[in-house]
């Protein structure tokens, strides 16, 4: 192998690890779509090490009127983190239709502060009223970046 071999090597590899620990854990879970105003209770969407931060419940609020296109809502988050320092997370939201196919995508990105406890995180999304009425389910992703 020569230097410039090696050199791109270290490099591509490099790359790589920095990628890899920049995302340090990732949970998910998918539920039925919840109904508007109702607070779901979230299991596993956490980071567990000598601490727990994690995302504890999602509440689905509608903030259009009947028959808008495009229909907007708004998730209603709650977080919690027991640790001393702040932990990043990035909450991703996958509509699933009734065949487990992805019909929308939306993310957040957000920081939880040290010992915070019932911290509210919003997500609003604008979909189209046939991807809406498609939507069955939806996959919880929470990818925890520190």
């Amino acid at each position: 192998m020569n230097t410039r071999s090696t050199v791109a090597c270290v490099l591509l590899l490099s790359g790589a690890a920095v990628a890899f620990a920049a995302l340090m854990y990732h949970s998910e879970i998918t539920i039925p779509l919840p109904a508007p105003g109702e607070a779901k209770t979230l299991r596993g969407l956490e980071y567990r090490a000598r601490f727990v931060a994690s995302i504890d419940s999602v509440t689905l609020k509608t903030k259009s009127e009947s028959g808008a296109d495009p229909i907007v809502t708004e998730w209603v988050f709650t977080g919690s983190n027991t640790d001393g320092q702040a932990h990043r997370v990035e909450i991703v939201v996958r509509l699933l239709n009734e065949g487990g196919e992805q019909v929308g995508f939306f993310s957040t990105k957000r920081v939880l502060p040290p010992a915070a406890r019932g911290l509210e995180i919003l997500l609003t999304t604008k979909v189209k009223p046939d991807v809406w009425n498609a939507a069955k389910r939806v996959r919880i992703f929470a990818d925890w970046m520190s």
